[in-house]
């Protein structure tokens, strides 16, 4: 995939691939990148770095997916500065910790799977950080669990606000099938926290650069509604069921095809996630019964 080089504002840049990287200039020769996207990009990654003559002085992550930490360890080695979120920070540097994020995958399987998630930061900060310094720069931080448990939104210099995962650009969310959320409640939450700031610019993951966060914010919320009220109409099918039989219904109504490990994986934590959900809103009620998780529609 190529990836484009695009200027937001100051010395705020991103580049666009399959995520977009945001990019700050520190001078002609040095950058700072939030997050690394995917470590299958690095190639194209590395080469549109070098053409413009840059050295990664430091990567201030948002979270730890794959999508956005896949370079992380590359770039460490080259001499860059891992600044993460303490939570993040913790899940990346051991694999029995890495299986929080990526359940039902075991430790053993991560470590195969993932070995290039596995690293330990240079430096991490609690979720109440107002900002880091880099380089003498001042970058912002604006917590937004939800998404990740430490999942962070980042402000450059140039007053624009990174907001990682924390919303996904109509186009996105028009193609997903269920977008990876750990708590429900929390991403809600911190979706409407982002109705309360103003910034002079925005930039999404999975994609874009915006002036007005108020008409996407309404959109994932809405979006969210909807996929919850969906999966609450197939389950109204029957009155019980068991998590791995929901599941499979999950999976079958979405029409999925993935048969990676990392597809499965991820989409099994995904729609157990969004069951949890139905239970907090009091849609479903859970137990356990004879080593099964059921599920009652209410």
């Amino acid at each position: 995939m190529n990836m484009k080089w695009n200027h937001v504002r100051g010395n705020t840049w991103c580049i666009e691939g399959r995520v977009c990287i945001p990019v700050y200039l520190l001078n002609e020769g040095e950058a700072v990148l939030l997050d690394s996207g995917y470590a299958e990009d690095r190639p194209q990654l590395d080469a549109l770095l070098r053409e413009k003559g840059l050295r990664v002085r430091a990567i201030l992550g948002s979270h730890s997916h794959n999508d956005h930490s896949g370079n992380h360890g590359y770039y460490q080695s080259l001499g860059a500065e891992i600044i993460l979120p303490q939570t993040e920070a913790a899940l990346v540097s051991d694999a029995a910790l890495l299986t929080s994020a990526y359940w039902p995958a075991t430790a053993r399987e991560i470590a195969r799977e993932f070995p290039h998630l596995l690293i330990r930061s240079d430096r991490s900060f609690p979720q109440e950080t107002a900002g880091v310094e880099i380089a003498g720069r001042a970058f912002g931080l604006l917590p937004l669990p939800g998404h990740t448990p430490g999942h962070t939104g980042i402000i450059t210099p140039d007053d624009v606000l990174y907001v990682g995962d924390a919303l996904l650009s109509p186009d996105v969310l028009h193609r997903a099938k269920l977008p990876p959320t750990a708590d429900w409640e929390t991403d809600l939450a911190s979706k409407r926290w982002l109705e309360t700031v103003s910034h002079s610019g925005y930039l999404l993951a999975h994609s874009g650069i915006y002036r007005d966060l108020r008409p996407l914010i309404d959109e994932n919320i809405a979006d969210k509604h909807r996929r919850a009220q969906q999966i609450l109409k197939w389950l109204r099918e029957r009155p019980c069921w068991t998590q791995t039989e929901a599941v499979d219904l999950i999976w079958q109504r979405l029409g999925l095809r993935n048969r990676s490990f990392f597809g499965q994986v991820v989409f099994r934590r995904n729609a157990i996630c969004a069951l949890e959900y139905l239970v907090v809103v009091g849609c479903l009620r859970s137990w356990m019964e004879e080593g099964n998780r059921i599920y009652q529609v209410l």
